[in-house]
């Protein structure tokens, strides 16, 4: 079976409750989503089965293109794993063809923290390859440091 999941596994040394409300509370995730030199804006975020987590990520300088992405919830087990299908979209909210991205985040407790892994899965080995060449690995990094900033 081809390569097509990309997984980020990372203990952040917050309480799975606060890890838990970082992503799923828009007045939370504004100040820590995305890589550091990006900013997020939230236009809309329903954290149930069939709701809709709309937002842009900006390079922070105005450098740049803003993007433009969809999340649909397909399940949302509190406060143990959150699975959505994200996309990019155009600034009129119609989802790019191609662009899904079914995503899990699984939250587990442990000694000083929470252990977040991160599982996306892409629809072609090339756009696996693209994201990682993009720098995707680097830039959750760079985001959960901030979700842990956040609350610390």
């Amino acid at each position: 079976m081809d390569r097509r999941e990309l997984i980020i596994e990372r203990t952040v040394a917050v309480k799975r409750e606060l890890a838990w409300l970082g992503w799923t509370k828009p007045e939370h995730i504004v100040h820590w989503w995305g890589p550091g030199n990006f900013t997020a804006t939230v236009y809309e975020m329903d954290v149930r089965p069939g709701g809709v987590w709309r937002y842009s990520l900006a390079p922070a300088d105005g450098k740049g293109d803003e993007a433009y992405c969809k999340a649909t919830y397909c399940e949302v087990s509190e406060p143990y794993r959150l699975y959505y299908i994200d996309s990019f979209t155009d600034r009129d909210w119609n989802v790019v063809e191609g662009s899904e991205m079914p995503t899990i985040i699984a939250f587990e407790e442990i000694a000083g923290g929470t252990k977040l892994t991160i599982t996306t899965r892409f629809q072609e080995v090339k756009q696996l390859e693209s994201a990682e060449a993009m720098g995707m690995i680097e830039g959750y990094k760079e985001t959960l440091t901030r979700l842990e900033n956040h609350f610390i």
